[in-house]
């Protein structure tokens, strides 16, 4: 059985790196939905834009991009730190992963591989520096 230790750290900075897009991008979309809000109602009209569908829509898919991006620093952390990761929430983020051309697909494929390989949930060997 080969040694995943240092695919499992490469892999667990990918994830962080990626995620941490993806949190940032969520930031830019949770501004957007906040000064379209601001602009659909106007100086003049006091009229709620909350319930307008619209901003929903907007909103959920704010939260959706910033929970993906919560579960995915997560498993980053657990895979640079040697911890358990579930195998199938890093499943569902690489074929998630997969659209977002070109750092995504880097991150999807190499996820899938890894995770299909045998001896991925081992833990890491410490090594000598690390005793």
């Amino acid at each position: 059985m080969r040694d995943l230790s240092g695919h499992r750290t490469a892999l667990g900075f990918l994830y962080l790196f990626v995620h941490a897009l993806t949190l940032l991008g969520a930031a830019g979309l949770a501004f957007a939905t906040w000064a379209l809000a601001h602009i659909a109602t106007g100086r003049a009209t006091r009229h709620p834009v909350w319930d307008r569908l619209p901003v929903q829509l907007m909103v959920g898919f704010t939260l959706l991009v910033l929970v993906l991006a919560i579960a995915g620093l997560c498993v980053g952390l657990a895979l640079v730190r040697g911890e358990p990761v579930s195998r199938g929430l890093a499943l569902v983020l690489s074929l998630l992963a997969l659209m977002n051309f070109p750092v995504g697909t880097v991150m999807g494929v190499y996820s899938l591989w890894f995770f299909n390989q045998e001896g991925w949930d081992r833990e890491p060997e410490p090594t000598a520096w690390a005793s």
